[in-house]
């Protein structure tokens, strides 16, 4: 690939706390959903796989039940509801020039951070222990990238132990290897990510926090995913963090306008929190595709 192509490090403005990120496209999954007005017999009446999934006139659809939403509350009372599988819009977080650090551009689906039920809940829980962590690291890698795909995401090594300048951020057990994860408070801190680091300024603090707003995708709201009430314009929702807080029953999450919540959200509750996964993608493959477009991500 030649270099000029290369998608460009985050632009981070630390007076304005605007970001300019370039933008890459990998992978596929469930994101926008079928107007009723589009809504064709042939959707409707195609013959759905096991993991709800067909193909109809060569585009891809995901029919989902209220039944199989981590969270029903947004689901509405319809039977079903239709969405489009769609290529994947990540963030470069960061080019290294063998390497893309990315971060997916919206939440992409609702799951608990660990699923109280199939454990026993009175263990530590770690990003190393959580289901959430396996859910990524098999579920959504088997289904949201082709095998070629999978073998342009190059595995990390996880940094989960404590950092002292952070305080707040808690010892998250033992580092992992992993193709898939989340980010860390320290990460979503890290103005060379193109986030904003509360340490440097606290002055126009609602602007700097822009850059770690996220929404989310229609298929994640009818998973359940939380999105800002009607009447603001942004429908910004929380995500996870891997992080975790003192209390091993809680897990960090990013508020809609761009906090760090760390006192942390209970596993005992339905989820209401996006997923927003990031991976390192090798540079040289040819999986993925540019975005031309560069965007400043500020509050409306």
């Amino acid at each position: 690939m030649e270099a000029n192509l290369a998608p460009a490090n985050p632009a981070y403005h630390t007076v304005t706390g605007q970001t300019i990120w370039s933008y890459v496209y990998f992978g596929s999954y469930p994101q926008s959903e079928v107007n009723e007005a589009d809504l064709t017999p042939a959707i409707k009446q195609a013959d759905y796989t096991e993991t709800s999934d067909a193909w109809v006139n060569g585009t891809k659809y995901r029919r989902l039940r209220k039944e199989d939403a981590a969270n029903p509350e947004f689901f509405g009372n319809s039977d079903f509801r239709y969405f489009l599988w769609e290529p994947i819009k990540w963030r470069v977080m960061q080019n290294n020039e063998k390497t893309l650090f990315v971060i997916a551009d919206i939440g992409l689906d609702c799951k608990m951070f660990h699923d109280i039920k199939a454990y026993n809940t009175f263990e530590t829980i770690t990003w190393e222990t959580c289901s959430l962590r396996h859910w990524l690291n098999n579920d959504f890698y088997q289904t949201a990238f082709n095998s070629s795909e999978q073998k342009a995401i190059v595995q990390q090594e996880v940094i989960n132990h404590a950092v002292p300048e952070f305080h707040y951020h808690a010892d998250c057990g033992n580092n992992t290897n992993d193709f898939i994860y989340l980010l860390s408070i320290p990460e979503l801190r890290n103005t060379i990510y193109g986030f904003w680091d509360a340490r440097i300024d606290w002055e126009h603090k609602r602007n700097k926090k822009a850059n770690r707003i996220m929404k989310a995708s229609n298929y994640a709201h009818a998973r359940g995913v939380w999105l800002r009430p009607d009447n603001h314009k942004d429908y910004s929702c929380h995500w996870w963090l891997r992080s975790i807080c003192d209390d091993h029953k809680c897990g960090v999450h990013m508020m809609n306008l761009g906090d760090i919540f760390a006192a942390g959200y209970s596993y005992n509750y339905f989820p209401r929190e996006a997923v927003v996964p990031v991976l390192h993608l090798d540079l040289l493959s040819n999986c993925w595709t540019m975005e031309t477009k560069e965007e400043k991500r500020q509050l409306p």
